[in-house]
């Protein structure tokens, strides 16, 4: 199994987030990939430089570095974590339009790779899911929440040196931290308990 992946630097996740410099060594997000390391660099000077990425599956991707410059991101730093904290612990937007369109909307932003669109997918596919549980309604099989939540959860892991077990449960304390600020939470007698009925991000199925 490939060695998991760590913050270049050592220090505080603000310092990780820096100007994408496509280093060896360097972490970065490739979209729908999640996290990889800058594994080599080459070029002669007369051909066009690769840029090879190893992510902690194994899986190698070679980039031209230019597309690699257009494509790629920096790890997040706490900035953008907190916008994460903020948009997990909001109500998703009403629906608009068919089931299929919202469907694209999310493999679009599944597709850009920022790590906002991730927090927004999981959010919404997270509170969709509890109104199921709510309504007594087996959860369904949502690929694009559970792919994006592994995102996540890798990369709020690796941003602030942490497990991806204490990563998802941080995400899963943001999303409950929405539910009791309901009104509907706040006056029920029996709020806790209803709590620990629903289902957690990635314990849906059973």
């Amino acid at each position: 199994m490939h060695a998991k992946l760590k913050p270049a630097l050592p220090a505080h996740a603000a310092l990780v987030r820096d100007e994408l410099r496509l280093a060896v060594g360097d972490l970065v997000v490739y979209a729908s990939h999640g996290i990889g390391r800058v594994e080599s660099r080459t070029g002669d000077g007369c051909s066009e430089e690769m840029l090879v990425l190893v992510f902690e599956n194994g899986l190698k991707v070679t980039l031209p570095l230019d597309r690699a410059r257009s494509t790629l991101r920096s790890l997040s730093g706490e900035a953008e974590l907190e916008d994460v904290q903020r948009t997990l612990r909001t109500d998703s937007p009403p629906a608009v339009g068919h089931w299929s369109r919202r469907h694209r909307d999310s493999q679009a932003k599944l597709a850009g790779g920022s790590i906002g669109g991730l927090a927004e997918i999981v959010r919404d596919g997270a509170q969709r899911e509890r109104e199921r549980a709510k309504g007594g309604t087996a959860p369904i099989t949502n690929q694009l929440y559970r792919t994006a939540l592994k995102l996540l959860i890798a990369e709020v892991a690796v941003a602030r040196g942490i497990e991806p077990e204490a990563a998802d449960a941080w995400i899963v304390q943001q999303i409950d931290a929405h539910v009791l600020r309901t009104p509907q939470a706040r006056e029920a007698p029996d709020a806790p308990d209803t709590k620990r009925r629903v289902a957690e991000p990635g314990q849906h199925q059973r």
